[in-house]
C-alpha cells in the first residue's frame, strides 16, 4: 500500500498542484477561468496519449525498467521490489514530467507492446501478473 501511495503521490503530485492553484482563480472569476481553463487542457491532455507519444513513452519506460532489474532483484521480497520500483519510478518521472502515465494500466499497455520480456521479468519480481495489479 505504501508503494501505491508513493506512486500515486508522485504521479498525481504535479497534476494536483495545478488545479489547486487554479481554484482561487476560478473562485475570483468563475466565467472567464472556467471557460478557458478546461477547454484547452482537455485537448492538450489527449494529445500526449496519442499512439506516437505512447511509442516514445514505451521505449523510455522499457529502458527505465531494464535499468531497475538489478535493484529489484536485490530487494529481497516482492514487497521490497514494489517499494523500490515505486520510489525509483517517482524519481524518474520527477526528472521529466512527460514521463507521467495516467495509471498502471498504461504501463501494462506500453510494456506489452515495447518490451514484453522486460515486463515479464519485472512483474515476476513484483509478484504480479500486471502493473495494474502489482502497483
Amino acid at each position: 500500500m505504501l508503494a501505491v501511495s508513493l506512486l500515486t503521490g508522485a504521479c498525481g503530485g504535479g497534476a494536483t498542484a495545478a488545479p489547486q492553484a487554479a481554484s482561487p482563480s476560478l473562485s475570483a472569476s468563475p466565467p472567464a477561468a472556467a471557460s478557458t481553463g478546461p477547454a484547452p487542457a482537455s485537448p492538450a491532455t489527449g494529445s500526449p496519449g496519442t499512439p506516437a507519444a505512447s511509442a516514445a513513452n514505451g521505449a523510455a519506460l522499457c529502458t527505465f525498467l531494464s535499468s531497475e532489474l538489478p535493484a529489484l532483484q536485490k530487494a529481497g521480497s516482492t514487497g521490497g521490489a514494489v517499494a523500490q520500483l515505486a520510489i525509483d519510478y517517482a524519481d524518474w518521472i520527477s526528472a521529466d514530467a512527460s514521463r507521467v502515465l495516467p495509471d498502471a494500466a498504461a504501463m501494462d499497455t506500453l510494456t506489452e507492446a515495447a518490451c514484453p520480456e522486460i515486463r515479464a521479468t519485472v512483474l515476476k519480481l513484483l509478484g504480479g501478473d500486471s502493473f495494474a495489479n502489482s502497483l
